[in-house]
């Protein structure tokens, strides 16, 4: 596999086009906003290419057949030492997806991911939200209160974003909080091309209060105000999730596949209960 220079990086734009969903985790290397690095068989015109983000989820595309890079791309996935303690993997076409999982010595589970399409006509027809609760306050997320939510709630951030500045530069997110205190967080997970991933989280004892509905459509209306597309997708399997982006004006596209490991098996045995799929072994 040749590694590609970050000014080569748009290169391999062509080979994203027409996709069922939008990798914006992928757009965001492409783009620069977010550490990673790019792939490919050639860097003129390549017609296959691996994209990788420090946070672990790796996109891989392809509009020709070259063995030679698929060969180096199982022996990369192979290698645990190329990844921090999982991966993700996406691919351009569900095709290409179960023919990577057929080489990868069981190593992998396959799972279904659920994509939703933004429809502004439905967010501006919602319901009115709940009032927030007394003793509730909703702030924009600052480089405090980034580097609170990093350390105390979500630790994984220091490889999504390297730094709280980094992320007030290129990210955004919002927050409710109670006595200093987060009850529920909505914060770009990946920004690129264009579009903003959307990661909410509400702390289980505030949950049912629709804080997360607030959050999220303080999020939304920040992507309105700065000409981005609001992105949302989750497990095909997580109806509290699903439920949530409908309430938010997503109207769900499709379900596709990916490929997860994780050094741990006893998470994978749990994210395969929780969210109720039937075949739980490696793939």
């Amino acid at each position: 596999m040749i590694e590609l220079s970050k000014e080569e990086y748009a290169n391999v734009l062509p080979l994203l086009k027409n996709l069922a969903y939008e990798p914006v985790f992928a757009y965001s290397v492409i783009d620069q906003n977010q550490s990673g690095k790019v792939f490919v068989d050639s860097s003129v015109n390549p017609t296959c290419s691996l994209i990788i983000n420090s946070y672990g989820q790796y996109f891989l595309a392809r509009s020709g057949d070259n063995e030679r890079f698929m060969n180096d791309v199982v022996g990369f996935l192979l290698n645990d030492q190329n990844h921090s303690n999982y991966y993700d993997l996406y691919a351009s076409t569900p095709e290409l997806l179960f023919q990577i999982s057929e080489r990868l010595a069981g190593k992998t589970v396959l799972l279904h991911r659920s994509s939703f399409t933004f429809d502004l006509s439905k967010f501006q027809h919602l319901k009115t939200l709940n009032a927030l609760p007394e003793q509730f306050v909703l702030e924009r997320m600052d480089d405090t209160l980034f580097d609170k939510y990093k350390n105390e709630m979500d630790s994984s951030y220091d490889s999504l974003w390297s730094s709280a500045q980094q992320f007030m530069d290129r990210g955004f997110g919002y927050c409710v909080l109670k006595d200093d205190h987060f009850a529920s967080i909505c914060n770009s997970f990946f920004v690129g091309r264009g579009y903003a991933d959307l990661d909410i989280v509400t702390v289980e004892e505030y949950r049912n209060q629709g804080l997360a509905s607030l959050t999220g459509t303080a999020f939304i209306k920040h992507c309105l105000n700065h000409n981005l597309v609001p992105n949302y997708n989750c497990d095909a399997g997580n109806q509290r999730s699903i439920q949530l982006a409908t309430k938010l004006g997503f109207v769900k596209n499709n379900n596709y596949p990916m490929l997860w490991w994780h050094q741990d098996q006893s998470i994978i045995s749990d994210y395969l209960q929780r969210f109720n799929y039937s075949n739980h072994s490696i793939e």
